[in-house]
Formats: structure tokens, sequence, C-alpha cells
């Protein structure tokens, strides 16, 4: 039975999260300091995992949370990788302005434009459908290329498929849109707080 409301207030039941917490954002801020703290979440899931207290881990450990968070950056860049090449395609159609007709060019260019941004909706969904289960592989142990690799991201979801998908539409879909939304709204002063909150229930 899933618990709905320890992932939200866990954090605030350390009576250090002020500190803790403010110490997570500022380092967002500086986005290298993001390293970090998500080496630091990822020591989150390895409590939850092991079911021991997921109070916030001390800011003391810095060279296991810089080395957790490079490599759970380093795996979110090789699933951006894909993307990235896609976005790629947009470019040798304009290599033939010149060869053929504006209206010809402009053509195959919307054309090429399209198929990249359905390609881009579905696979960005995909990809934010495994976050947490990238956070779940680095706290097992596993490298980088494992912890990528979608087969073994797949085994991971899978035996509680209906609980992740549940996480995944309360956490990285509606959670992270009022987070966006509140963000906004501070013309994006609150959006690494809003950020490292959302990380730290994603993570639990």
């Amino acid at each position: 039975m899933l618990d709905f409301i320890s992932p939200f207030t866990y954090l605030f039941l350390d009576k250090n999260w002020p500190k803790k917490f403010l110490l997570a954002s500022l380092l967002t801020y500086t986005l290298a300091g993001a390293d970090p703290v998500g080496g630091w979440m990822v020591e989150i899931v390895r409590r939850v995992k092991a079911n021991e207290q997921p109070e916030l881990p001390v800011w003391e450990d810095w060279k296991s949370y810089w080395r957790l968070g490079s490599m759970f950056l380093a795996v979110n860049l090789l699933w951006l990788l894909p993307l990235a090449l896609a976005v790629g395609l947009l470019l040798p159609p304009l290599l033939l302005r010149g060869h053929l007709a504006d209206l010809v060019v402009l053509a195959i260019w919307s054309g090429a434009a399209f198929c990249v941004v359905i390609f881009g909706l579905v696979y960005s969904i995909v990809y934010a459908f495994f976050i947490p289960a990238m956070l779940v592989r680095l706290a097992e142990g596993s490298g980088v290329w494992e912890s990528a690799n979608p087969a073994a991201l797949w085994r991971t979801v899978r035996p509680h498929f209906m609980e992740y998908l549940l996480v995944f539409l309360i956490v990285m879909v509606a959670l992270a849109n009022v987070a966006l939304i509140l963000s906004a709204l501070t013309l994006f002063l609150l959006l690494p707080p809003l950020l490292v909150y959302l990380g730290l229930v994603m993570a639990h």
C-alpha cells in the first residue's frame, strides 16, 4: 500500500530541514551545484529502499554526492542525446536553399519539424517516466550505462508498474506542473527550491 503522505512531509520531520533544504536550493541556483544535490537525492532513495528513516542526509559526504550526482547527470545526458540528434535533423533541409525553390525547402523543413516535434513530445514523456527509475538504479549501485539502459529501467519499473505509474502521474506530471506555474508567477526565482522539493518527493 502506497503512503501518499510521507513523500510530501518527511523532510519537515527533520529539525534541521530549513538549513539542509536552503543549502540544496542555493546549490541549485548555481547550476553547477545541482550535481551534489542530485547525489544527495540518490542517497535518500537508497535509505528508502533499505527501509531506513528517510530523513534528509547531512551535508557532509560531499565526495559521494558529487560522484552520484555526476553519474545522474551523465545518465540524463545520454537520454537527451536522441533529442539533440532529432533537432539536428532540422539543419540539412536548410542546406538545400539555393538548390531548390524556397517553397519546396519550406515544405521539407516544415515536414521535418513536425516529425521532430511529435518525436520530442513522445520521447520526453518516456524520458520523464524513467527518471525515478534512474535514481533507483544509481541507489542500487549500478553504473551510468546500466542506469541509462531502457531495458534495465523497465525491469525496475515492471514489478510495480501500476504504483510506479501513479507516482509518475502525481509527481512528474501534477506536481511538476504546479511547480512550473508557481515559478513562472515569481519570474522563475522560486524554480530552484521548487525543483529541490519536487526531487525530494520523487526520491521518496
